[in-house]
């Protein structure tokens, strides 16, 4: 009769796998590439916005208008502090990337970053995100922005229109205050220049000017849209002015693909 024969565990066997070779800055733990960037201009937009332009010190950003990077701050108790920022402007031959942001009351990522000036450097990882315009645009677009929302937004137009759109543009734009608006005359001279694309502004405390919308951006996509779904609507705002809409938009009908939302909160 034969027996059966057993496997002996007791002795330990080890494989010795060699780790790969990682980039500079690759976390082991996040395997997240990140590179130094340096300051290269830092202004304010409104008493509350500050833009920093950013050159990447090791490789070229490529993005798409829409995305966003990471930067990575040196303060909090669990350093780096991740905070993520909208790039303002689309990709150019300089490989510059502009940023805007406001500043948070005790916020330590704006705290930190309000305070930087030419010539520092901050690390940052990306881009991210999927806050984009499908090319070439199947039908209109209609975008809806509140505050610093307007960043992405902003990025996304000017990339637009720096060829011929066949479709319509049109941007629904609330700020808190009037000198809290940023990038007001620009958005305004592109109207001027580009009769596919509509710009409505609204100030929310009801201090714009006469002849600018006083509804809110629902009562404002009501009236223009009611009834229709031959649109692509796009949303970016805090969470609290994103669920409203995104409800609303449900309720005539767009699917959860069928529009885009991002949040900065």
């Amino acid at each position: 009769m034969v027996g059966r024969q057993t496997l002996d565990l007791s002795t330990e066997v080890r494989i010795l796998v060699p780790q790969p070779l990682l980039p500079l800055h690759v976390s082991r733990h996040m395997a997240e590439p990140t590179q130094r960037a340096k300051v290269m201009r830092a202004r304010m937009l409104s008493p509350t916005v500050h833009e920093l332009t950013l050159i990447p010190l090791e490789s070229k950003i490529s993005f798409k208008p829409g995305q966003w990077v990471s930067l990575k701050l040196p303060v909090g108790e669990r350093q780096p502090l991740t905070r993520a920022y909208s790039m303002a402007e689309p990709e150019s031959a300089s490989e510059e990337l502009v940023l805007a942001f406001d500043r948070v009351p005790k916020g330590m990522g704006s705290g930190y970053l309000v305070s930087v000036k030419e010539g520092d450097e901050l690390v940052l990882a990306g881009p991210y995100g999927n806050f984009t315009v499908p090319r070439p645009l199947p039908v209109d677009l209609v975008l809806v922005a509140r505050f610093t929302g307007i960043v992405p937004i902003r990025c996304i137009l000017r990339d637009l229109f720096e060829g011929p759109v066949s479709r319509r543009v049109t941007l629904v734009y609330s700020s808190p205050t009037q000198t809290e608006r940023i990038y007001h005359d620009e958005l305004q001279e592109m109207a001027a220049r580009h009769k596919a694309f509509r710009y409505l502004p609204t100030v929310l405390d009801g201090s714009g000017p006469a002849g600018e919308e006083r509804r809110t951006e629902s009562e404002i996509l009501a009236s223009l849209w009611q009834g229709r779904k031959d649109f692509l609507p796009m949303v970016c705002g805090t969470k609290a002015f994103i669920r409203p809409l995104k409800m609303y938009l449900s309720e005539l009908g767009f699917g959860r693909k069928e529009a885009k939302f991002e949040t900065y909160d």
